[in-house]
């Protein structure tokens, strides 16, 4: 069927594929609230109060701390105090934009404040994940109404599915509202409009076009790269609506400035000042951000590199070069900023999480380069028997098809799997070590099957007790801990594991303080299996969350220098399957202490 606006529109297929974007994003248990967090209390204060100031809420009033480039409000780093105010650190743009669907929310009564003024972080996230969901499935239909500018309609299916599983659209833009969420569907409008004036099948809209890029900015302020070399697009090829175009523009600048004079004191707020960037790091960042194992581009979105083969082989039959030349300058530019961030590996995220922003830029050039790959077939195999040239299209097909489904599986990896989040704290804290974004032992994308490297240093069975809350603790945790908390430290998953040496072999008895994670009525029982090094040792089970110490027998026969201690929990499960909180975390035991003791010198056992 020709393609025509009124086909389009006309058809369910855009419909279809909204729906299954949105059931497969909405159904993938994965959720990034962080940077995005009180983002949503920031909607509500602007719906309710009318306010940018969150003063109206009883939120924790913390010692301002000097934090890189503003004042934070105490550790909550997401809060930042200005002349006495407190204000949402991260850029406005999201906030004002989700105000509609936030006042949805609240009226089915879901908020991101509870009824005492308190900020709730779990209504927070309900309406993150669900509103994130929303616009990243309707992205997945722009890129379905890009392509059918220049490819067939199952074609453009492929492009549209592989542009939302593929990238960092299903493994971080629709896990929560980041800053790239709104910005990537604005931007993904954008780029439908220029391939379209590009194409012939409209005009573009100057007024619509600046208000656009304007709200890219004010999302995010790494867009206004993207927004320089649109505007030199528009200069070099649309210059009748240039002046419209600029006008619009600077309306919104004046009034963007105007807001942040009052409320700042500055032309800029503190997260848009140039001063976040620097180039201390730059070549390590600029490496890591394209081939890291933790946050490079190349390994997460491995189609990217398909791409670049479409666009190099066939670029002889391109028909739009102007956009390919404007994509990869923006995409270029884009990435060397990237890499002067001072956060440069991008603290708890998944994945190529900088370039998240650019994958609406990759969809386009997939687009061209298949659209030139289909002339350059057409034109050229139906005159030739050659064996050769008909087996460039199925090899081709094969390492492309390839790409795209490693591509789909990493990422579904990141919008699935808890391992790979917690990977941003197991063993240790990414922010506190990013040299871990280059360690091969243990990829983000693989935390779900490869157990974390042991402890840097393991240490000897101390002789004294060993509160696992403490950081000298670190020594003999493997995986499967979950942070510590007040009391005591949670396993987390089937197994968690301690390690230690023995100077020599003998019988030593292990104690240890712990509760189970029982709930008469919803879990009733907890069942322990202790092993050493492999080895049974212990089975036990616990059907009430009281404090028990237990004590088991390490025998000697079953010693080595260094020693796996394995605690074995089938039934461990998370509160949030059970209905009782948003904790997604699966909770087996709690551990206090543990303690070795050499056999001859322990107490009688329990």
């Amino acid at each position: 069927m020709p393609f025509t606006k009124k086909s389009i529109t006309g058809s369910l297929l855009p419909a279809l594929i909204f729906a299954a974007a949105l059931s497969i994003f909405l159904l993938s248990p994965v959720h990034q609230v962080t940077d995005s967090a009180y983002s949503m209390l920031l909607s509500e204060s602007l719906l309710h109060h009318g306010s940018f100031e969150l003063d109206h809420y009883a939120i924790p009033r913390g010692e301002p701390k000097w934090f890189r480039y503003y004042f934070r409000n105490g550790d909550i780093y997401q809060l930042e105090w200005v002349n006495g105010h407190l204000y949402h650190n991260f850029p406005v743009g999201t906030s004002i934009l989700s105000i509609p669907f936030v006042a949805v929310m609240n009226a089915i009564g879901i908020s991101a404040t509870n009824p005492d003024g308190t900020y709730n972080p779990d209504g927070e996230e309900k309406i993150e994940k669900i509103l994130a969901a929303i616009l990243m499935a309707a992205l997945v239909c722009v890129f379905f109404l890009m392509a059918r500018l220049a490819l067939t309609t199952w074609l453009s299916v492929l492009v549209a599915c592989g542009g939302g599983l593929g990238t960092q659209v299903w493994s971080t833009a629709s896990r929560s509202l980041w800053t790239d969420t709104w910005g990537s569907l604005l931007l993904g409008v954008v780029l439908l409009m220029l391939f379209g004036a590009a194409a012939g099948r409209w005009r573009l809209k100057p007024i619509l076009l600046a208000t656009l890029l304007s709200w890219m900015y004010i999302v995010r302020p790494t867009f206004a790269i993207h927004i320089i070399g649109i505007t030199v697009y528009v200069f070099l090829y649309y210059r009748p609506i240039l002046l419209r175009y600029v006008i619009t523009g600077a309306v919104w600048l004046a009034a963007f400035v105007i807001y942040s004079w009052h409320f700042y004191g500055h032309a800029l707020p503190s997260y848009y000042r140039a001063s976040r960037l620097q180039f201390d790091f730059f070549w390590t960042a600029l490496a890591a951000n394209l081939i890291s194992p933790a946050r490079g581009l190349f390994i997460y979105v491995p189609v990217v590199l398909f791409i670049g083969y479409l666009l190099t082989r066939y670029r002889r039959q391109i028909v739009y070069p102007r956009l390919v030349v404007l994509s990869l300058a923006v995409i270029v530019a884009h990435i060397l900023v990237v890499s002067c961030q001072i956060h440069w590996w991008g603290g708890h995220s998944y994945g190529a999480r900088f370039s998240t922003g650019l994958v609406p830029w990759f969809v386009l050039l997939a687009i061209l380069g298949l659209q030139a790959r289909c002339h350059r077939l057409q034109s050229v195999l139906p005159a030739t028997s050659s064996h050769r040239l008909k087996s460039v299209p199925l090899f081709e097909t094969s390492a492309g098809a390839l790409l795209l489904l490693i591509s789909i599986v990493i990422n579904g990896l990141g919008a699935t799997s808890h391992a790979t989040w917690r990977w941003n704290t197991r063993p240790v804290n990414i922010d506190d070590h990013p040299e871990r974004n280059w360690d091969w032992r243990q990829p983000q994308f693989l935390a779900t099957f490869v157990k974390p490297p042991l402890p840097a240093s393991i240490g000897l069975a101390p002789s004294k007790r060993i509160d696992l809350t403490t950081p000298e603790a670190a020594a003999y945790l493997w995986y499967g801990w979950s942070p510590a908390e007040q009391t005591s430290r949670w396993t987390e998953g089937n197994e968690a594991t301690l390690v230690f040496k023995v100077s020599h072999s003998e019988d030593t008895l292990f104690t240890a303080k712990l509760h189970a994670f029982v709930v008469p009525n919803h879990h009733p029982q907890q069942r322990l299996i202790i092993k050493l090094n492999g080895s049974t040792i212990q089975n036990l089970v616990f059907t009430d969350a009281a404090p028990h110490e237990i004590s088991v027998t390490l025998p000697a026969v079953r010693m080595r220098a260094h020693n796996y201690l394995e605690f074995s929990l089938p039934d461990a499960a998370s509160p949030e399957s059970l209905g009782l909180s948003e904790d997604n975390r699966e909770l087996g035991i709690a551990v206090y202490w543990i303690e070795f003791a050499r056999k001859a010198e322990a107490p009688n056992e329990l």
